[in-house]
């Protein structure tokens, strides 16, 4: 927290008093506050919410210091990185950075011309494009390492670190090769899980826990089975088994930009959980420009035929990014998988993934029966889900398969494929 060691830490290191704290942002791994010095400076103080948490901000230190040498991306500067000792606890691990100037172009995007739109796509393809040409050794994130060089040390995804896992001993690398890194997401969510049934809790919410403790293990499963048999990692494509740092998810909400010219980016923020990954997720479409169900006037396909466009003006037409682009293939499904919680979204996400993994438990030589009678079982809550999403379209699986039968009365059942029709007495998909 900021208390009156870390006052005077931070005014030897930019020497001047603080004068203004105010808090900017808050979550459950880092704060950030806003500081006013006595000479007129604002800079933003970010400090993590537990120890435990101080890797995150040393990897965005390492990342900013990383991407202000070595590319044109502008980034705030670092003033000061103060790491907490373990001979030395009197101060908190901090970091000092430059206020972001301009304005944040996610409020402006929308009144903004096709053109200046056009040129803030451009740039994010840009520099895409010119972090994929940098490798690394290890799935992971940067870390500061004396004098002023950087090294790979464990990632900073927030499924390692949220909801107390943070506290937990969970592998977090650096991994040396893509399938070793999805089973660690794996073996997280299972160690993650079964914290919740060691707690001294009464009996009838442990009983209560447990048919999610069993959806946790099998999702968990899956997810290891899915890394073995995934096509495409390590090895089986060289091309795009090395590794880079992977900022395909930067959004407008990161971009500052001059309120004269909304064309001229100023900074882009927000670097605290960058990692690298595998060259063929570092090639992705940011997610805000993908195709969305709710956009009518196709602004979506527009900008993502720019950010196209200036890839092939940038890498060439037959670019290794290019062709990664819109290669979507089981590799981007793990790896979505990979970053969820199991126990908290389970349900949520189940229906999206039935389809796909039904198919993957029947390819010949591979079928897994008793994974799809466990997965299928109508017993369960996610049995339920997953058999109604077999025959239904929407995301409305969950609710379909909470609701009781409106009548207990057997009624004979209507086969459309050979229009006839089923005896009551047998059993059909969903019960």
């Amino acid at each position: 927290m900021f208390d009156a060691a870390t006052r005077n830490s931070i005014t030897d290191m930019l020497g001047s008093d603080v004068d203004e704290v105010r808090l900017v942002a808050k979550d459950e791994l880092t704060i950030t506050y806003e500081l006013g010095l006595a000479d007129g400076r604002q800079v933003l103080l970010r400090i993590p919410s537990f120890s435990e948490n101080s890797s995150i901000v040393e990897a965005e230190i390492a990342t900013l210091r990383y991407l202000a040498d070595r590319t044109s991306i502008p980034v705030p500067s670092v003033l000061a990185f103060h790491r907490a000792s373990d001979g030395d606890q009197s101060t908190t691990c901090y970091a000092l950075l430059q206020k972001p100037s301009g304005t944040c172009v996610e409020s402006l995007f929308p009144s903004m011309t096709p053109f200046e739109q056009n040129m803030i796509i451009a740039a994010i393809a840009r520099w895409m494009v010119e972090l994929f040409q940098h490798r690394f050794e290890a799935i992971g994130s940067l870390r500061v390492d004396a004098p002023n060089g950087q090294r790979i040390g464990p990632v900073v995804m927030k499924p390692f670190y949220t909801d107390g896992r943070s506290k937990l001993s969970l592998d977090r690398g650096p991994f040396n090769s893509a399938r070793e890194y999805y089973r660690a997401c794996a073996q997280r969510e299972l160690d993650s899980s079964r914290m919740l049934f060691v707690q001294d809790a009464p009996p009838s919410y442990q009983h209560e826990l447990e048919e999610s403790r069993l959806m946790v293990e099998r999702i968990a499963g899956l997810l290891c089975d899915l890394t073995t048999r995934c096509e495409g990692l390590d090895d089986d494509d060289p091309e795009m088994a090395p590794f880079s740092l992977d900022i395909h998810e930067i959004g407008l909400k990161n971009i500052f930009v001059s309120p004269d010219n909304p064309t001229n980016i100023l900074c882009v923020t927000d670097w605290q959980y960058t990692n690298t990954h595998p060259l063929w997720c570092c090639a992705r479409m940011p997610p805000w420009l993908l195709p969305s169900l709710t956009a009518t006037n196709g602004d979506s396909t527009r900008l993502a035929a720019i950010f196209k466009a200036e890839v092939v003006r940038v890498a060439g037409i037959n670019s290794t990014f290019l062709r990664s682009l819109d290669f979507e293939d089981t590799r981007s499904t793990l790896h979505d998988l990979s970053t969820y919680d199991a126990f908290r979204d389970g349900f949520l996400l189940l229906p999206a993934r039935i389809h796909w993994i039904i198919s993957l438990a029947t390819l010949p030589g591979h079928e897994d029966v008793a994974g799809l009678t466990a997965l299928l079982d109508p017993s369960t809550l996610p049995g339920r889900v997953a058999r109604i999403t077999l025959l239904t379209r929407g995301p409305n699986a969950m609710y379909l398969a909470m609701t009781p039968p409106r009548s207990p009365l057997m009624t004979s059942v209507k086969d459309e494929s050979t229009d006839k029709e089923m005896a009551s007495d047998l059993s059909v998909l969903v019960s």
